[in-house]
């Protein structure tokens, strides 16, 4: 158990000012103090129930003392259930994600993510400035839309509106350019003579 101090003066509380749910003054300061304590502070610090190797039985690699549950499918390392990190179907020791992420033989581990929604919009977005290069990137814009529109966002929270914002700008930029083409072409023999 930790000692309980007075907030005022330091002093160390007794027992008979702990029990109470009541103001007490304080023995060494004599301010009035109420002190609420949650039961666990009376609990008595009992070790964490830990799955601790057996004669005869193997141990982690890393925790010796812990049995072991299961092998490292990359390099057959013995690994208790803290060490276990399971990558897909996999059971991978935490020394070879390290090595795996340096020499790139984990590529089902994504450490980033390319946000396709800002993309997509900044695509949608910045030709519209210039007008004419949104015939050729509204489309891009259109495809990278439908094609990651179910991919996770990140690991951060982030929610669809760039997509959403990204696939109406695109189409009304090819809505207007396919208006601006049947115009022309019902119009061309008085705009070209």
């Amino acid at each position: 158990m930790t000692a309980i101090h007075c907030s005022d003066c330091g002093s160390l509380l007794l027992d008979d000012e702990l029990t109470s749910a009541e103001y007490r003054e304080c023995s060494g300061c004599g301010s009035q103090i109420q002190v609420r304590i949650f039961p666990a502070y009376h609990r008595t610090n009992a070790p964490a129930k830990t799955e601790s190797a057996v004669q005869g039985e193997s141990s982690c690699f890393f925790h010796p003392k812990k049995q072991a549950v299961v092998p490292c499918d990359e390099c057959g390392r013995f690994l208790c259930s803290l060490c276990n990190v399971e990558l897909g179907n996999r059971n991978i020791c935490p020394g070879c994600i390290d090595g795996g992420l340096q020499k790139g033989k984990l590529p089902s581990l994504k450490t980033q993510r390319r946000h396709y929604d800002s993309i997509a919009f900044a695509i949608a977005v910045l030709p519209a400035f210039m007008i004419w290069p949104t015939i050729f990137t509204s489309p891009i814009a259109l495809y990278l839309c439908a094609s990651h529109w179910n991919d996770p966002a990140g690991i951060l929270p982030r929610t669809r509106w760039r997509l959403m914002a990204a696939s109406v700008i695109a189409f009304l930029q090819l809505l207007s350019w396919l208006l601006l083409i049947l115009y022309l072409i019902a119009n061309r023999s008085r705009l070209f003579p």
